[in-house]
């Protein structure tokens, strides 16, 4: 780059869990290598954000690794940028129930009009914040191998991780199976928006997934609540069954385990959409709850875009 020349850059404002922050940075990545250009990553949202932390220097991530080292010079400067971006989210929203119209966007600025794939996303520039969730493959399968590189463990598995990943490896048919609960039941805001999935859920799943099979199948369950994932699947006879004890302050290895598996049956949650979207298996079964929101907010949210060809909705 000659001196004077505008520097080319793709940020992506980064908030949410591991499963969010992975779908921001796929697409903007995606973004980035179409362009050929540099991608800074923003987390000054976790200024703020206690319910989370920013995770993707956990795995691969080359521009989160590199930020340990070396902190790229515009990111405050993009900071401010994400601050007035939810600002403005904010108060279009107000606008909105009054049906007003909405502020202008500003230059160099893209926000996510909406949660399905948006086909304008690679008619942006070279030179762009990004603000959404980005909840679709259709952002990044064309860097598909690269991510699955990315998304790993950076420093590999722990000890405790290490022997779950023996024990799926040594199984004839293994199963992930994520049960999620948390903020899902104890935040009625969550609540409102995701609601928890029931037992009808996992035995239709389970049923699906077993009458495919020809072999007696090893199901492994993921769960942020182990006392009511055991009761949920009671159903499943207990030497069919085996509960991973994952560390809470560790869940990029949850998700490189529930990986490992042959098949998956996942929750309306990111972070098992992950799990079973980073097996690259083209034989893998995928299992995935048709009703992703709660019955009023799938009203205003179109998922047609969240599945991959393929994964079977229940």
């Amino acid at each position: 780059m000659t001196t004077g020349q505008t520097r080319l850059v793709i940020t992506i404002s980064i908030l949410g869990g591991l499963g969010n922050q992975m779908f921001q940075y796929a697409a903007a990545k995606a973004l980035a290598s179409k362009h050929d250009v540099e991608l800074v990553i923003d987390e000054s949202a976790f200024r703020s954000y206690a319910l989370r932390s920013f995770l993707l220097d956990r795995l691969r991530v080359p521009e989160a690794v590199e930020r340990l080292t070396r902190r790229p010079v515009d990111v405050p400067l993009r900071a401010k940028h994400f601050a007035a971006m939810q600002w403005r989210n904010r108060a279009n929203r107000v606008l909105a129930r009054f049906g007003l119209q909405k502020m202008a966007q500003p230059r160099a600025t893209y926000s996510e009009p909406h949660f399905q794939f948006d086909p304008n996303f690679f008619a942006l520039g070279r030179s762009i914040s990004l603000y959404g969730y980005f909840q679709s493959e259709r952002y990044f399968a064309d860097i598909a191998d690269k991510l699955r590189d990315y998304f790993q463990p950076r420093d590999g598995l722990g000890p405790q991780a290490q022997a779950m990943a023996n024990t799926i490896s040594c199984s004839d048919m293994p199963v992930s199976v994520h049960i999620r609960r948390g903020d899902y039941v104890k935040s009625a805001e969550t609540a409102r928006v995701h609601g928890a999935l029931g037992v009808a859920y996992y035995k239709k799943a389970l049923q699906v997934l077993q009458g495919a099979l020809t072999c007696r199948v090893t199901v492994f369950v993921f769960s942020d609540d182990p006392t009511d994932s055991e009761a949920l699947l009671d159903f499943v006879p207990r030497d069919n069954i085996v509960h991973v004890r994952g560390d809470p302050d560790r869940p990029w290895e949850d998700m490189a385990l529930m990986a490992r598996c042959r098949h998956h049956v996942i929750a309306n949650s990111s972070f098992s959409w992950w799990g079973a979207w980073l097996n690259p298996s083209p034989d893998k079964m995928v299992i995935a709850p048709r009703q992703w929101f709660t019955p009023g907010e799938l009203r205003q949210r179109n998922t047609c875009d969240l599945y991959p060809p393929g994964w079977i909705l229940v």
